[in-house]
Order: structure tokens, then C-alpha cells, then sequence
């Protein structure tokens, strides 16, 4: 019996606009991959770029706080990948599992995970931060895991797609070993953020990489894995990220009792097509991609028809790129436009409006 869940009726429309690090870090002009180690770096970005990114996008775009640039390989290189720093860009890392034997007998052993890896740095630099800027509640929350079937990639690489079809039952001996590890290193982000033992009342996932795998395979190399790490880490709202989905693969989110769904970038779908084949509440993303090909008037558009189809919530993130030089006016005016949209999608349908009127709403 599927869980109970929210369903797309019972919520109401919510939008978002927001500004991070790495954005307000390219108007003080700090290089991108400072971020993610230098506190000297991290306190000049925000504390030049935020006022300027204030200024340039105005109140409705909400600004993140101090903290470095994202990790979402905290998890992993606690088990023995190495993290590796380009000049200016993200970080990188390499699978270190040559076959699931491996992964299997490295998996079993003890891991302290607040003393493996990189943790301790991050530990000290999370310590500095809150040193610096003493009026802000900054989380230990730059660090993270991914789900299971991502981890699973991540520490075995591509072999991995291979491995499900030549060792199934071997590859789901891993597969549960790796959520039982992401489950043991989200009690260590609660304890060190303070908080009480896992579940919590809410929690999710983000698992890019089970989008790859066929829809027929989900109930017996995917499912199992997302439900027991979802269930492991919250009591109640479920929600899950992942992108490049089919909508073939979308009932299996009902099954999993999701409260929101946040399809990202997801080619293969559309607002329409997430409607009509799950019930699960969900955003639709204006991504940084999208911005050069569209005209203010358009992103509006964009807005209304998103809306009209089904999204219960649309957000955007103002990414780096959006902040050259050449580029910040320009953006500037379209993620005004956006909010500017979805103000008055909210007003609307606040006020009891039909989606489908939402539709032919002329740009604002």
C-alpha cells in the first residue's frame, strides 16, 4: 500500500527566486573555486556581493548565506574518494571501487565520518565562518550526500550499469550497504548541526543517477534503496530530486509517498506530462539555460504556461553566469520579469482563478 501523501490539490502555489555564493561571488569579482576552501575568499564574496546583488535584482530574489560553495560529495569522500579542486569550477572526484566485491568488503567496515576525509576541514572552516560573521545561524550543510543509486555510480563508475545485469544479486548486496552508509552519515550532519537523531519530521533525496535506469527496473534495483533511505531519515514530508526522469517512470513517486517532487532540468518532461502521470506536488525550474534564448515577455510566458499545466510552484536561481559583466543588466531585467509573473500567478490563484485563465494572462 503506497503511503499517504500530499496531493497536488491540497497545496497551494508557492514561487521562489534566489541568489547564492558563487552568484554574488562573481560581482566582487572572487574566483569560483575559492569558495569552496577559503574563508577569506567566502567572507569577501558575500560581504561585496551580496549588497551588489541586492541592488542589481532587487527584493523579491532572496540572497543564501555565508557558507562555501556546495559539495555534494561529503558522503563520498568519507569513504575514500579524493575531491579535486579545477581553477574555477566545481569539484571533481573518481570512482574508487574497482567491482562490487570491493565496494561490498569497503562498505562493511566502520567509518567515523566526522573524522574521515575532509570532514574535520570542513568542520574548522564552518567554525570560522560562524567567527566571522557571529550575527548569522549558519548550518553545517555544504557537505552532503547523494542517494542511492548516485552514491552507488559515484563509487563504482560506469561499470556499475553493467554490474546490475551481470551480478544482480551482488549488485543489490551493495546497493543496500551504500543506503545503509548515506543513512549513517546523515546522523552525523545531525548531531553535528545539533540536532536529534534521525527520522525528522521532513527529508528527502536526490538521486539524478536512478533516472537511468529503465522504468521496469525501478522496483527491484531502485525502489527498495530510495524507500528505506526516505523512510530512514523522516517520519513525515517525503521529497525527492531527481532529474532527467521519463514519464514512464513517474508513478513510481506516488509509490514512494512523495509530498514534492523537483524535476530540475528534465528533458523528457513537461508540467503537462508530470500532470497527467503522478499526483505528487511539484516545481518547475527556470534554469540559467534558459535565460539567453527568452525575452522578459517570454520568461512571463513561460511562467503562465507552466503554471496552467500543473506546476505547483516555479523558481529560478541566479547562477553565475548570469553575473558577467556583459550579462547582469540583462538578467537583471528577466528575473524581474519572472517574479514580477509569478506575483500575480499567486494573487490569482489565491483569489480562486482557474489555472486555465492563468494561461492567457498577458506579461506583466
Amino acid at each position: 500500500m503506497p503511503r499517504k501523501h500530499r496531493t497536488r490539490g491540497q497545496v497551494p502555489f508557492t514561487w521562489g527566486a534566489g541568489c547564492g555564493l558563487p552568484a554574488m561571488a562573481v560581482l566582487a569579482g572572487v574566483r569560483f573555486d575559492r569558495l569552496f576552501k577559503e574563508v577569506d575568499a567566502i567572507v569577501e564574496a558575500y560581504t561585496r556581493g551580496k549588497p551588489l546583488a541586492e541592488d542589481l535584482f532587487g527584493p523579491d530574489v532572496s540572497m543564501g548565506g555565508p557558507c562555501w560553495a556546495g559539495i555534494s560529495y561529503g558522503h563520498i569522500n568519507g569513504l575514500g574518494a579524493e575531491l579535486v579542486f579545477p581553477e574555477d569550477s566545481e569539484v571533481g572526484v573518481e570512482p574508487i571501487y574497482d567491482s562490487l566485491e570491493e565496494g561490498i568488503r569497503q562498505l562493511k567496515k566502520p567509518v567515523d565520518f566526522a573524522k574521515a576525509g575532509l570532514f574535520p576541514f570542513y568542520l574548522d572552516l564552518w567554525k570560522k565562518l560562524q567567527k566571522a560573521f557571529p550575527d548569522h545561524k549558519i548550518g553545517f550543510s555544504g557537505f552532503k550526500s547523494e542517494g542511492p543509486l548516485t552514491t552507488a555510480w559515484q563509487l563504482r563508475g560506469h561499470d556499475f550499469f553493467t554490474d546490475v545485469y551481470e551480478k544482480p544479486d551482488l549488485a543489490k548486496e551493495y546497493l543496500a550497504l551504500v543506503t545503509e552508509s548515506i543513512i549513517q552519515y546523515r546522523q552525523t550532519e545531525r548531531a553535528v548541526n545539533g540536532l536529534p537523531p534521525l527520522p525528522a519530521e521532513s527529508g528527502g533525496l536526490a538521486d539524478d543517477v536512478s533516472a537511468m535506469f529503465k522504468p521496469a527496473m525501478w522496483p527491484e534495483f531502485v525502489m527498495p534503496y530510495q524507500e528505506r533511505l526516505l523512510s530512514a531519515v523522516t517520519t513525515g514530508y517525503r521529497s525527492a530530486h531527481i532529474e532527467d526522469l521519463t514519464a514512464a517512470h513517474l508513478h513510481f513517486l506516488d509509490e514512494l509517498g512523495l509530498d514534492s517532487y523537483d524535476p530540475s532540468v528534465s528533458e523528457k518532461l513537461t508540467p503537462a506530462l508530470i500532470r497527467d502521470n503522478c499526483t505528487v506536488p511539484f516545481g518547475w525550474r527556470l534554469n540559467s539555460t534558459h535565460y539567453p534564448s527568452r525575452t522578459p515577455d517570454d520568461i512571463q510566458r513561460w511562467v503562465f504556461q507552466a503554471v496552467a499545466d500543473g506546476a505547483s510552484s516555479v523558481h529560478t536561481l541566479v547562477a553565475r553566469e548570469m553575473c558577467a559583466p556583459q550579462n547582469t543588466q540583462e538578467s537583471a531585467a528577466k528575473v524581474k520579469a519572472f517574479c514580477r509573473a509569478a506575483k500575480e500567478v499567486k494573487r490569482r490563484l489565491d483569489a480562486g482563478a482557474p489555472r486555465e485563465e492563468i494561461r492567457h494572462l498577458d506579461p506583466v
